[in-house]
């Protein structure tokens, strides 16, 4: 499991969240960020921090903000694969303990199917909170869910459908080769 956190996010609490989409896929309080969501080709660790409530134990950093590639809820199950969600606040201010929250069909071979970790988000440029498929496990369909809280308040939820990855080849197949982010 390979889960992305960048430290450049503020997002802060708000009784109702605005639904990104009109699907009921992704909602977010649309009075403190702006956010996309989809797929993106996988980027290289620059670092790691411990997150024992996760299945790796360990959440990689990655150099930058990746841009969303392909818009949307439904990721295929593809090694190389990245997808989360990027936020840009309205403001500068840091919020910490903001916890982020996985949930997903058990992994095959763990069991795993709820992970958290905590992060600072804040700051005046994009961050993102994603997933990369690494191992054959973590290739599970269904519906994955990623949650950011502060102060008990949902800043964002955003539930992705993964598909086996010959449902979506053009994603699935995007990234070999792929440079960029």
């Amino acid at each position: 499991m390979r889960a992305f956190v960048l430290s450049a996010l503020l997002l802060l609490p708000a009784p109702a969240l605005a639904d990104a989409n009109g699907d009921n896929a992704a909602q977010y309080d649309a009075s403190r960020l702006t956010i996309t969501f989809g797929a993106f080709c996988q980027r290289p660790s620059v670092g790691e921090v411990p997150a024992p409530d996760t299945a790796a134990k360990k959440i990689d950093l990655i150099d930058g903000t990746p841009e969303i590639r392909w818009p949307g809820h439904v990721i295929p199950a593809a090694p190389g694969i990245s997808f989360g969600v990027r936020t840009m606040t309205h403001d500068a201010e840091s919020l910490w303990p903001v916890m982020i929250e996985l949930t997903h069909p058990a992994f095959t071979e763990s069991g795993t199917s709820h992970q958290t970790y905590y992060t600072t988000l804040g700051g005046s440029d994009a961050s993102i909170n994603a997933y990369s498929f690494d191992l054959p496990e973590e290739l599970v369909t269904g519906t994955w869910t990623l949650t950011a809280v502060y102060a008990g308040d949902v800043l964002y939820s955003v539930n992705f459908e993964v598909v086996p990855a010959e449902a979506l080849p053009e994603i699935a197949n995007g990234c070999i080769g792929y440079l960029g982010s």
